[in-house]
């Protein structure tokens, strides 16, 4: 597909170590009353070309937070963002909202998790998925329609011609899904931020929608970034993964690797809790504890509390990323005791 760049035949770049989007010290404050959360505390991370790169941890821990802070979609007021966003030779977060609305859409788009709050229940999804290319493109009406017609082709809902004339109540939960992805795809995006894509989804729907995802990274040759709660999604889709707990990033490592050999008990208590993976366990693990307040954080590690590893220094100790292997990173001083992983 051609004409203003929309789904031009795109490969993965040749270089894999290039980085399409870099993240660094980003760092994201909610005023509540008269008391400060740090939603998102010194997160960093970088994105390769045509890679799925992956967050993954407990509901509250920043993910969605970090997210939205990339391309500025947190509210203005009684929010503070800081750190830098690189993208393009540019750093998004100092880009005014006209900027953001340029960016968003065509050069970087965002799935939510939650299809029906995020689509318009009274306009036909042929008005949703034209708007972007109304927005992002020179096309006339009728080329606007030929494109949302090939995009409902490419996201694998049948009778597209059809069903553009319905609206969204009329869709069952996982083709409202693949019609967000649809309007996310519209002017052919680099990267794709995908916020809990099939949470709300049964097992069958949500492994038809990642492999979706992973067909369209392939012919698209797009970045992705999933955030989710399952490290088992998380294992199935990507590359490499932050493991993300308090606001903060405790574990970054390729995903092979963070399975083999996890080098934070956070992490260790994920893998533990996740059932199929341990074929010689027979009950699931739970984390013994619950995460911290985000209004009451101590000095020291964040998962002290509920950490079986703890010593009296963890809690007080300036916590910080430790090289625990060549690409291998974990805010842990005992990292190397966390555990010997998964095969």
């Amino acid at each position: 597909m051609t004409g203003d760049g929309v789904l031009a035949d795109r490969t993965v770049a040749t270089d894999p170590d290039a980085m399409l989007l870099s993240v660094h010290d980003l760092r994201v404050t909610f005023e509540v009353g008269r008391q400060t959360v740090k939603a998102v505390d010194g997160v960093s991370f970088a994105i390769k070309r045509g890679e799925i790169f992956g967050i993954v941890g407990e509901s509250g821990c920043g993910k969605s937070a970090t997210l939205r802070a990339l391309i500025g979609l947190l509210p203005q007021s009684g929010v503070s963002t800081s750190g830098r966003v690189e993208y393009g030779g540019r750093n998004l977060l100092e880009l005014g909202e006209r900027s953001l609305r340029r960016l968003r859409g065509a050069e970087i788009s965002m799935v939510f998790q939650d299809p029906m709050t995020f689509l318009n229940p009274v306009l036909r999804v042929s008005e949703q998925i034209e708007e972007a290319l109304k927005q992002h493109t020179t096309l006339n009406r009728a080329e606007r329609r030929l494109r949302a017609v090939e995009l409902m082709r490419l996201v694998g809902i049948a009778l597209p011609e059809r069903r553009l004339r319905e609206y969204p109540h009329q869709f069952s939960g996982g083709m409202r899904q693949r019609v967000l992805l649809a309007i996310a795809l519209a002017c052919g995006p680099k990267v794709l931020l995908a916020d809990e894509p099939t949470t709300a989804l049964d097992v069958t729907i949500q492994d038809q929608i990642l492999k979706l995802l992973k067909r369209l990274r392939d012919e698209l040759g797009m970045s992705i970034v999933l955030v989710s709660h399952d490290l088992g999604v998380i294992a199935q889709m990507c590359e490499r993964v932050a493991v993300m707990y308090a606001g903060q990033v405790v574990e970054s490592a390729p995903i092979r690797e963070l399975i083999r050999s996890p080098r934070h008990p956070y992490t260790v208590g994920l893998l533990s809790s996740l059932p199929g993976l341990d074929a010689n366990s027979r009950y699931l693990v739970p984390i013994p504890g619950a995460p911290p307040s985000m209004t009451e954080l101590t000095p020291g590690c964040r998962f002290a509390d509920r950490c079986p590893l703890v010593l009296d220094e963890c809690r007080t100790w300036d916590t910080e990323l430790l090289e625990a292997a060549p690409g291998h990173r974990s805010r842990c001083l005992r990292h190397e005791l966390a555990g010997g992983g998964l095969a």
